[in-house]
C-alpha cells in the first residue's frame, strides 16, 4: 500500500579497482586519519535508473562501511555493509520519479563511527 515503507534498496558494491603504491618521489605521504574520521568527498551520479556513490575512504581506517539512505525527508537506514576500504557502491532498484538522500560511514570501533555528509538527487 502507499503507507508502507519502501524496500530497501539493492545495490553492488564496486571499487575503483586502482593501486597506491605510496607517493611518488618529492610526494608527501597522506597521513593517518584519527580514529571516528568519516568517508570523504562523497558524490552522486544519478542516471535516474541507478545513483553511483563514490568517496574516499580514509587513510588508516580498517572497519567496514556503512551505506545509508531514505527518501528524501525521511530518517535515514542503513541498507548494506560493505569491505573496508571500499570506495564506491551503485543503488539500483530507485522509484525514477523521487528524490533520495544518502551517506556512508566507516565502522573505526564499537564505539566510533565517521558519518559522512549527506548527498541527495534532485530529479525535479
Amino acid at each position: 500500500s502507499r503507507n508502507d515503507p519502501p524496500a530497501p534498496p539493492v545495490g553492488t558494491p564496486t571499487s575503483s579497482g586502482t593501486t597506491d603504491d605510496g607517493p611518488g618521489p618529492g610526494e608527501p605521504a597522506d597521513p593517518p586519519a584519527s580514529p571516528g574520521t568519516p568517508p570523504a568527498g562523497l558524490k552522486l551520479r544519478d542516471t535516474r535508473d541507478t545513483v553511483v556513490l563514490s568517496w574516499r575512504y580514509p587513510v588508516g581506517a580498517e572497519g567496514p562501511v556503512v551505506v545509508s539512505g531514505s527518501r528524501t525527508g525521511e530518517e535515514p537506514r542503513a541498507f548494506t555493509e560493505l569491505p573496508a576500504g571500499s570506495d564506491t557502491y551503485t543503488v539500483h532498484g530507485l522509484d525514477r520519479g523521487v528524490d533520495f538522500c544518502f551517506t556512508v560511514a566507516v565502522v573505526w570501533s564499537t564505539d566510533s563511527v565517521g558519518r559522512s555528509r549527506q548527498v541527495c538527487t534532485d530529479r525535479r
